[in-house]
């Protein structure tokens, strides 16, 4: 008969033998500023499950949301240096790191949600996905984030005048800080996470966003007035850095892709069905909603466009545009 000690150290021998045998599962981190419970938040509990999923759990896709691991600027260049795998990203601040992806941040550039996916999986996307992986990112998949609109605490806007004065958080893109400041407001460049403090302090007037990401993060508590200028329609985007997908078998490849695929019907998915009761639970917070005739506003941001099209020509541009047709 074996004794308790005997038995339990032939019990330890078996674990070990078994993890010698299969080997820990590589774990992915992957960055995202929005909080639980946003959609593109569920469409990344997804990602991971599909992964494991896929990979019988060889690989470990593992979340840190809300800013945990910084803005997204400093989530894509951890990127680079490999201290972090993956990162959800707006196509903003992806700019500064793939400089063509301005395209998408233009503003009023998309003229509806199904115009904005028609040119991202048409060749307007392939062409980007390309600039992405010369980057040293490998995408993995595209998300909804709604149009941007502006929201602040001092009054509703109108027209271009009524932004004179006031201080509005972009993110760290500057075509999106030349947009703003060329609707007429200062653009005033902010990690997401520290806006609501800067809100709450008079550091910032507003800032210009979606409606699910006013209600999930709370925003409303500091910044109740709501403007329909749809004046950017930019898409969020799932990426690896090519370092860390290069470590990964070509079947552990294989999955992360069909993940991916999978994930962004699902992100669609989910962002629709929360977006429709979005606007009416932020009213029972006294948010006040105002709809904005933006003729004046496209006006006002046509140097933005002028000065794209001289730095990276029509050729991206034109596909995207011919895509609505």
């Amino acid at each position: 008969m074996f004794g308790k000690k005997t038995f339990s150290l032939a019990l330890l021998f078996v674990f070990l033998a078994a993890s010698f045998a299969y080997g820990a599962p590589v774990v992915l981190k992957l960055s995202n500023v929005l909080p639980d419970g946003n959609p593109t938040t569920e469409s990344m509990v997804f990602f991971a499950e599909k992964v494991k999923e896929k990979t019988g759990g060889t690989v470990e896709v593992r979340l840190f949301n809300n800013s945990a691991l910084g803005g997204q600027r400093e989530a894509l260049e951890s990127l680079q240096a490999g201290t972090i795998e993956m990162c959800m990203a707006n196509a903003g601040p992806m700019g500064q790191f793939v400089p063509t992806m301005d395209v998408l941040s233009l503003p009023y550039v998309f003229q509806s949600t199904d115009h904005m996916f028609k040119a991202l999986n048409g060749k307007a996307g392939e062409m980007i996905k390309a600039d992405i992986e010369k980057a040293g990112f490998v995408f993995l998949y595209w998300g909804d984030g709604g149009s941007r609109n502006l929201i602040n605490n001092k009054r509703p806007i109108t027209k271009p005048e009524d932004l004179k004065g006031l201080k509005i958080r972009v993110m760290d893109s500057k075509l999106m800080v030349n947009t703003l400041n060329a609707m007429g407001a200062i653009a005033t460049p902010m990690a997401q996470g520290e806006v609501y403090s800067a809100l709450q302090q008079g550091v910032l007037d507003g800032w210009e966003n979606n409606p699910v990401t006013l209600l999930t993060l709370k925003l409303y508590e500091v910044s109740d007035i709501f403007s329909w200028t749809r004046h950017f329609m930019v898409p969020d985007l799932v990426i690896i850095s090519k370092q860390a997908f290069a470590k990964l078998t070509p079947e552990q490849q294989k999955a992360l892709v069909e993940a991916g695929h999978e994930a962004e019907a699902k992100q669609r998915e989910y962002w629709n069905a929360f977006v429709g009761k979005t606007v009416e639970e932020l009213k029972t917070h006294n948010v006040k909603f105002n709809e904005v005739d933006v003729a004046p506003f496209v006006q006002a941001v046509q140097p933005v466009w002028e000065e794209y099209k001289a730095k990276f020509g029509t050729e991206l541009l034109d596909l995207i545009i011919a895509a609505n047709k």
